[in-house]
C-alpha cells in the first residue's frame, strides 16, 4: 500500500481508489468494499452489447423503434446518446443526430435489442460474456443496464485493463467504440454542463478537447470512461496505459466536481 493521498485530495468520506499503469496498481482506501456503480454500469453494458455485435448477433446499424410516436434509430445512435431520447423516459426531445442527449433510456433500449437478438436475458448475457470471462466476482448488475451495477475497486481495475487491452471484442471494434461517434453534436454531460461538441464513443465519454470536465488536464485527448451519480469513476488513457478508478460512500456532488480532475492530474504528474 503506498503512502496516503495529499490532504487536499483525500475524500472526507469512506472511499476506494486505484491508480493503474503498465505493470502496477496503487490502491488507496479499502479495496474490498462494495459500492454502487450507478452510471459506470454503462461501461459493462456497452461492452456486453459490443460482444453481441462482434459475434454478428447484432449490428450497430440495426434499426430500432423508440419513442411515441415511434422514430427509427440505430443501435449506434442509442449507444452514442444521439437518438434524441429523453434521460429517463420514452419522450423524444430531438431528432436523431441533432443533439447529444444523455439517456439512460437509450442504453436500456439498446440492451433490450441485444436481449432479443441473442435470445438471452441481458443480465445473463452480461454475466456470461463480460463478468465471468474477466473473473469479476464482486460485480453484480441486477436491474437497469444503465445504472444498476455494484462492485469493488478491484473489479473496476480488472475491467479498466480490459478497456485498455481488449480480449472480449476485436481490436477494430474496440477502436470504433472508443473513438468519437457523430462528432460536432452539442450536448450536456450531467454535472459538468454543456459542450458545443460533447464527444462520446459507444457507451462511454471521450475527453477530446474538453477542459471543464472530470477528465485530467494532463491526460490525452483519447482518454475515455464514465462516472456515476453514486460518486463512481473510471477513466483510462490508451496513449500510455494509465487510468484511475474511484468508488465512495458519498453521492456525486461538490467534492467530486471540485477534486476529480485534480486527483487525476496528481497521479499523472507524480508517477
Amino acid at each position: 500500500m503506498p503512502d496516503g493521498l495529499p490532504q487536499r485530495l483525500t475524500p472526507p468520506f469512506e472511499y476506494s481508489l486505484a491508480y493503474l499503469e503498465p505493470g502496477r496498481v496503487l490502491e488507496y482506501g479499502d479495496s474490498q468494499l462494495i459500492y454502487p456503480y450507478k452510471s459506470v454500469t454503462k461501461l459493462f453494458s456497452a461492452w456486453a452489447i459490443l460482444v453481441a455485435v462482434d459475434r454478428q448477433l447484432a449490428s450497430l446499424d440495426d434499426p430500432i423503434e423508440v419513442g411515441n410516436p415511434p422514430q427509427e434509430v440505430t443501435l449506434r445512435h442509442l449507444l452514442a446518446h444521439a437518438s434524441g431520447l429523453d434521460f429517463n423516459s420514452d419522450e423524444l426531445l430531438a431528432k436523431p443526430l441533432t443533439r447529444r442527449i444523455y439517456s439512460n433510456r437509450g442504453i436500456e433500449k439498446a440492451a433490450a435489442h441485444v436481449e432479443e437478438a441473442t435470445g438471452t436475458g441481458f443480465e445473463q448475457w452480461t454475466e456470461e460474456t463480460v463478468l465471468a470471462p474477466l473473473g469479476l466476482v464482486e460485480t453484480l448488475i441486477d436491474g437497469s443496464p444503465a445504472y444498476a451495477g455494484e462492485g469493488s475497486i478491484r473489479d473496476l481495475v480488472t475491467f479498466a485493463r480490459e478497456l485498455l487491452d481488449p480480449t472480449l471484442i476485436s481490436a477494430p471494434l474496440a477502436r470504433e467504440a472508443t473513438s468519437v461517434v457523430f462528432p460536432g453534436l452539442r450536448g450536456i454531460t450531467p454535472g459538468f454542463g454543456s459542450y458545443s461538441d460533447n464527444t462520446w464513443g459507444l457507451g462511454l465519454e471521450i475527453k477530446n478537447q474538453k477542459a471543464r470536465t472530470w477528465f485530467p488536464r494532463a491526460a490525452s485527448a483519447r482518454t475515455f470512461g464514465h462516472f456515476g451519480q453514486s460518486g463512481s469513476l473510471l477513466w483510462v488513457d490508451p496513449e500510455d496505459g494509465r487510468g484511475l478508478v474511484f468508488l465512495g460512500a458519498q453521492p456525486f456532488g461538490k467534492w467530486h466536481k471540485d477534486h476529480w480532475q485534480a486527483l487525476g492530474d496528481y497521479f499523472l504528474h507524480i508517477f
